[in-house]
């Protein structure tokens, strides 16, 4: 019997085809603060640590909200709804949970499940084993774990080092620019520290007539935020 010929051509080397994993979206930011972030983009399957301004978190989440994904707020009952809104945030696709207490592990691992961001407030209660699972959680699913609280690891944190208000004209005028010194270290792209000074956008509160304060004086858009919250809250 005839040996068998050897094969025609050089021998393939591919593996067998696997199914394409599905492709996550970039979640933009506003362009005033893309040099923030690697790429310009929230760090879609990462870790966010944002410490020092709320107004700066909140600008950070404006864009990506207003193209239709879902925040989360877990843990942050001082947070004002009506400054988040005035930051950009669509209300709309906004859930808040103010006490998660001893579930916060669960509810934050919950809402990874199917939210696009999820923050984390200074309420929310973690142990080490608790961050490493809901890292590999945020990975999986594809989401964006931000916290305002230290995150060993983070993929980004942003220090805020000081900032300047400008608006008001010798004491009297809203307070309508901030600019902010920012810190960024982290790891992979935002392994190599960097100091950039960015302008948040702020929104001006409008007049509240009150016999008590009058109509000139100017009151911080967190502060505005914080009385004038609606009720929206979702528990889980």
């Amino acid at each position: 019997m005839a040996p068998l010929s050897a094969p025609h051509g050089p021998r393939s080397r591919r593996l067998p085809l696997q199914p394409a994993l599905p492709v996550q979206p970039a979640l933009p930011v506003q362009p005033a603060l893309a040099a923030l972030l690697p790429g310009g983009v929230l760090p879609v399957g990462g870790t966010l640590a944002v410490h020092g301004s709320t107004s700066l978190l909140l600008g950070l989440l404006a864009a990506t909200s207003a193209e239709g994904a879902w925040v989360a707020f877990v843990g942050a009952p001082a947070l004002g709804l009506v400054a988040a809104a005035d930051a950009g945030l669509c209300l709309e696709r906004v859930a808040v949970v103010p006490a998660p207490g001893v579930d916060a592990p669960t509810v934050v691992a919950a809402l990874l499940d199917g939210v696009d961001v999820v923050v984390l407030g200074p309420d929310v209660v973690l142990l080490d084993g608790d961050r490493r699972r809901l890292t590999a959680r945020a990975r999986e699913r594809g989401a964006v774990l931000a916290t305002t609280t230290p995150w060993p690891g983070a993929h980004v944190t942003l220090d805020v080092r000081g900032g300047s208000w400008w608006g008001a004209d010798h004491g009297a005028g809203w307070l309508r620019r901030r600019t902010l010194r920012v810190r960024r270290t982290g790891r992979g792209a935002a392994a190599r520290p960097l100091e950039v000074d960015v302008e948040v956008p702020v929104v001006a509160p409008a007049p509240v007539a009150s016999a008590s304060v009058p109509s000139t004086e100017v009151a911080s858009p967190a502060e505005a935020g914080r009385v004038r919250t609606p009720v929206l809250r979702v528990v889980a």
